[in-house]
């Protein structure tokens, strides 16, 4: 029989959420303009910065099992997720500190040791960080809940990294560390102080095991292959718009620095609109549905950029709008489901399993970025070489907007074929 759901706590819903701010700050700048920097005002290449970026992701694969092996076996002081957490932050930070740090006498391999450094660290913050928002999230739509907040701090931290231009001169990723490492710091403690961690309802897995079967029962539930397969397709169709951005509008569009800075803004600005409303709108609904229908508004909207004439800045803006908006329910509602194919793969296995679940939704969320990276900078270099003036901007214009589409429809109709029902929900809020 079902339960009703126990409402999450502001407070811990707050504190939960607010690390994220700190967490995401960095993304945007990293993910958008650091492949550029190195590559142009570094003088490294598009091609070179590409290979170096996916062979430091493949680097970084390791790190998600092992930051869910051990959150799930080891607790030290208490702690089992909070203090790998920790652990994560201080690496990370500092790795963010030397890739800022960065000259005109930079190595390709600094840019690869460095930005595998980084990557180590983050994983060691978020594998934890997401099981603990699995873990106190009561209910089918508490983890909604918990998601949500996470998600929408997240995009407040993208959209202030977003306005450092306003605020500095000179490259932004130089002053990330100055303006993210104390926040972070202090987010983090509160965190820690302000957020329970709860012990699990079922067994933790034996330590004196390797978990290598741990692995195989994960990935072999049905749900999880499902959710992996389509997370794979939505992360590899987000990230190859989000490296070729800055290539988009500057020879496809003509725009300026600060067109290129407003439309990322209006985009993540519309998500964070965007969280609240498909929230309320899977109270009582089923997730999956939702997102299919958030995930066909981006095929039918973002084909347009493909098409837009040079200086039209202000259709951009609109498509920015309307996929940003539907990339909420994305970020609010797939890791959600993740969250209740967690619930259900840990009863049926009679073992928490919740850090090793999150590991290997990191691991494929690496690899859909790397391959992105490398995808998008190779077809980058292949137009380069081949065509010139127009032809090289409409090229770019369609491996911009169409490349994403290819991979978001067969999402749709994974999403609307996804084996979850009645049954399944009332065993998560059970």
């Amino acid at each position: 029989m079902q339960k009703q759901n126990t409402k999450p706590s502001l407070v811990h819903l707050f504190f939960y959420g607010l690390p994220a701010i700190a967490l995401s700050f960095p993304l945007i700048p990293f993910a958008v303009f650091l492949p550029e920097y190195y590559a142009e005002d570094l003088g490294l290449g598009f091609l070179s910065v590409g290979i170096a970026l996916f062979i430091s992701r493949l680097f970084d694969v390791i790190s998600d099992p092992v930051a869910g092996y051990v959150s799930d076996r080891y607790s030290f002081f208490g702690s089992q997720r909070k203090i790998w957490m920790f652990l994560g932050g201080v690496i990370a930070g500092f790795a963010l500190y030397k890739l800022a740090a960065a000259d005109a006498s930079v190595t390709i391999g600094y840019l690869g040791i460095w930005s595998a450094i980084l990557y180590i660290g983050w994983t060691f913050i978020m594998v934890p960080y997401l099981a603990l928002g699995a873990d106190i999230a009561n209910g089918y739509d508490a983890k909604t809940s918990f998601v949500s907040v996470r998600e929408a701090c997240s995009l407040i931290g993208m959209l202030s990294a977003l306005s450092l231009p306003l605020l500095i001169d000179g490259p932004i990723i130089k002053s990330i560390p100055i303006y993210i490492l104390p926040f972070g710091f202090v987010s983090l403690m509160c965190l820690i102080v302000f957020v329970p961690e709860r012990k699990p309802d079922i067994k933790k897995p034996d330590k004196r095991s390797m978990g290598f079967s741990d692995f195989k029962d994960v990935i072999s539930q049905p749900l999880m292959k499902k959710i992996l397969s389509i997370w794979f397709l939505t992360s590899t169709a987000s990230a190859i718009p989000s490296v070729l951005f800055p290539v988009y509008v500057a020879n496809v569009l003509g725009g300026t620095e600060t067109e290129q800075n407003l439309s990322i803004f209006m985009y993540f600005a519309a998500a964070v609109v965007g969280m609240p409303f498909w929230n309320v709108a899977a109270k009582g609904r089923y997730k999956h549905i939702l997102m299919a229908t958030s995930t066909m508004i981006v095929c039918c909207a973002f084909p347009v950029a493909a098409f837009l004439p040079s200086g039209a800045i202000y259709g951009f803006y609109a498509v920015c709008i309307i996929t940003g908006f539907a990339l909420a329910a994305e970020l609010a509602l797939a890791p959600s489901i993740l969250a209740d194919i967690t619930h259900l793969s840990n009863i049926r296995l009679g073992k928490d399993l919740t850090g090793i679940h999150f590991a290997c939704w990191g691991v494929l969320s690496k690899l859909a970025l790397a391959f992105a990276v490398l995808f998008a900078f190779g077809f980058l270099e292949l137009a380069k070489a081949v065509f010139e003036n127009t032809a090289y901007s409409f090229a770019v214009a369609l491996m911009y907007a169409g490349l994403p589409v290819i991979f978001k429809i067969p999402t749709v109709f994974l999403l609307k074929r996804f084996p979850f029902g009645p049954r399944e929900r009332d065993l998560i809020n059970s």
